[in-house]
């Protein structure tokens, strides 16, 4: 089953996606969790195993952070939630917002790289198994820049960005 939801109507509206497949649901968001976001439609069928998909999360304020916090905490029928392909607005949540991921556990997540010799600017997805195993960061993976194939440097302090995989 694949249903699709509006949390409002303008151009930025947060807006997902349900799948539902062998005893999983993933949901994929897109847009910006603002003071808008009504989340009560899919709480309402969410049970179980949950992935959430958040790589098209652009933005995220404050009022929205405080109706995500809500939502994540009050999902009576959800026994196992997932954040998968978080993007850079999710992880500055998970950085500064103690209860943002409520159970969840992180598996994946964009981070910023640049290309000093051509500018390019790229977020590039890491697995935590990567960059967090035995309970400490082991530090960012090299990537090399698509447009000139030179070394691309991780554009946040490390220890900064990955702060949230500590907590887990």
């Amino acid at each position: 089953m694949v249903l699709s939801m509006k949390a409002q109507a303008d151009s930025v509206a947060l807006s997902w996606r349900i799948k539902e497949r062998g005893g999983l649901t993933t949901v994929d968001f897109f847009g910006e969790i603002d003071e808008n976001a009504d989340f009560s439609d899919l709480r309402r069928h969410l049970k179980g195993s949950v992935v959430f998909h958040l790589a098209e999360v652009r933005r995220i304020n404050s009022c929205g952070v405080r109706e995500w916090v809500n939502f994540v905490r009050d999902l009576p029928d959800v026994t196992d939630m997932t954040f998968t392909h978080c993007s850079p607005a999710i992880v500055t949540q998970l950085n500064m917002i103690y209860n943002f991921r409520g159970p969840a556990k992180v598996r994946s997540f964009y981070a910023p790289y640049v290309c000093e010799n051509c500018n390019n600017e790229e977020d590039k997805l890491l697995e935590v198994q990567t960059v967090f195993a035995d309970g400490e960061i082991k530090g960012v993976p090299e990537f090399d820049c698509a447009e000139c194939h030179r070394a691309m440097e991780f554009d946040d302090l490390p220890e900064r960005y990955l702060s949230f995989l500590s907590e887990a």
